[in-house]
């Protein structure tokens, strides 16, 4: 088991909050945005790392998710619904 967490402040200055935690099987998504906690995506997974910036068109997070020896780059995007898979391909 395991846990990864990124925080922010959006220009209105409030703070968000994504933490994601393995079960050795999955990886859950937990979000607060201000109003609690609320429950996010999932992954197959049993390893994360996650990294979030900010630039002029919003938030950018990246979660990288290792499941049998293999990591995907999951994308989150501002603008963007959801979690879009990314390039990043292992060495």
């Amino acid at each position: 088991m395991g846990t990864c967490a990124a925080s922010w402040f959006d220009s209105a200055h409030a703070l968000h909050i994504r933490v994601y935690s393995s079960d050795g099987y999955t990886i859950s998504e937990r979000c607060n945005d201000g109003n609690g906690w609320t429950a996010g995506a999932s992954f197959p997974g049993s390893q994360a790392s996650v990294t979030v910036w900010q630039d002029s068109q919003g938030e950018h997070i990246r979660l990288y998710v290792t499941n049998a020896d293999v990591t995907t780059e999951y994308c989150n995007d501002a603008g963007t619904p959801g979690w879009t898979k990314g390039g990043y391909t292992q060495p």
